[in-house]
Order: C-alpha cells, then structure tokens, then sequence
C-alpha cells in the first residue's frame, strides 16, 4: 500500500507545481506539466446491495483534493483522497394487523475516506478511467423502523472499517480547467458479511456491498 508520506508529496506538488518554464534565446516557453493538482467537489447517489431496499435513494457529499501524473498528452494516472458519504435509504408501506398501514424505513449512513486511483485515457475534449478506490471508514448511524421493532447493535451488526471498490468514470472538459466526471464504484470485498446483517434485514447470502454514482465537477489548479 502507499505510504501516506509518498501520497502527501504527490499532492504538494501537484497542487504547487506552476508551469515550468525554460529561456530559450531569450524568451520563455512553457513546458508540458508532469504533474497537476486541484480540486474536486459533488454528490454520490448510493445504494448497499444486500438490504431489503433498492434505488439509488440516498445522497452524499463528495469532496476532496486530486494530484494528476502525466506520462503522455493523452494517458495519465490520478491519485485523490476524497471524504465520501456512502450507504441506504428506503421504506415501505406495511399493513400490520397491530398497527394498521404504517410506513418501515431504513437507514444506512457510511462515512469514509477514500484514496481512489485511477488511469485516464483522454481525447479532445473527453476522457474515461478505470481502476480501483481504497476507502476507510470514520463514521456509521444506522436505525430502521419496523414492527416488531428491530435493534441496531453497534458492535454485533458493526460495519467492516475499510472498503476496496472498482471505478469506472468518463468526464469532459466544460470550461477552460473545469471538468465534469461521472463516476459508478463498486464494492469488491463485502463491507459486512450476512452474519451481521440485522436479522429479516439481509438479501441473499454473500453479505453487502457499496454501490453508488458520482457526479460532480474538478477544477485544476
């Protein structure tokens, strides 16, 4: 794994690094940028394959820095550290012979930070990526309202505290370092395996998983 040392050097100098210039016969040109840096800032539509609930029902920010290394015009590697706001949100009307028609709900809050790295492939104005995201998670809140009641333990139903996602993405130059990109990340080990699934509140049987789009928009510095 990258050391966090390694990961913040890359970033100085890609959020510092200006344009390098060079005299020659007396004038100055600029020379193509190895390294850029900036920022990145939108919202996540997410959804835990595994709950009783489907849909991309529950909003998070997205938002955080991005170092840029360019091998050729065209092909490049990024490297971001992201605060991500993932999880699931659903509810359903339920008739009960106590209750009457009421309405079940559940929530899922997944808090993380996340480390993706991805390698781009540009053309003109567009670009797509691919590779993979290394998330840890700082803060869970998960409730459901249902009848009978169903009670959330923190340490029986807890969370695993990381996360290893895939990344596909495409984006496009809007305007002058102001680009937009679309995300779709999936878990690819289980973020809580079945056995910790609330009870009656668990689909099938290989556990859960993060599964969301990411839309927002990065401007390079």
């Amino acid at each position: 794994m990258v050391s966090t040392r390694f990961l913040l050097l890359l970033f100085f100098q890609g959020l510092l690094c200006g344009a390098h210039v060079q005299a020659q016969s007396g004038m100055y040109i600029e020379q193509p940028k190895v390294f850029t840096g900036g920022i990145a800032a939108g919202f996540n539509l997410a959804q835990v394959d595994g709950d009783m609930y489907f849909g991309y029902n529950k909003p998070g920010l997205c938002a955080g820095g991005f170092v840029c290394i360019h091998f050729t015009p065209r092909v490049s590697t990024n490297i971001e550290m992201l605060y991500s706001q993932k999880g699931s949100r659903g509810d359903a009307v339920i008739e009960s012979p106590f209750l009457g028609t009421y309405v079940a709900k559940c929530h899922i809050g997944l808090n993380y930070v996340s480390i993706p790295v991805t390698f781009q492939y540009q053309y003109s104005l567009f670009f797509v990526e691919a590779g993979a995201s290394y998330s840890r998670l700082v803060k869970t809140n998960e409730w459901i309202v249902a009848e009978p009641p169903v009670i959330v333990d923190v340490v029986k139903n807890r969370f695993n505290n990381t996360d290893l996602e895939y990344v596909f993405g495409a984006g496009t130059k809007v305007y002058k370092q102001l680009f937009l990109n679309l995300r779709f990340q999936y878990s690819i080990l289980s973020i809580r395996p079945i056995d910790r699934v609330p009870y009656s509140y668990g689909y099938g049987t290989k556990g859960q998983f993060n599964n969301l789009f990411c839309v927002r928009l990065m401007y390079e510095l």
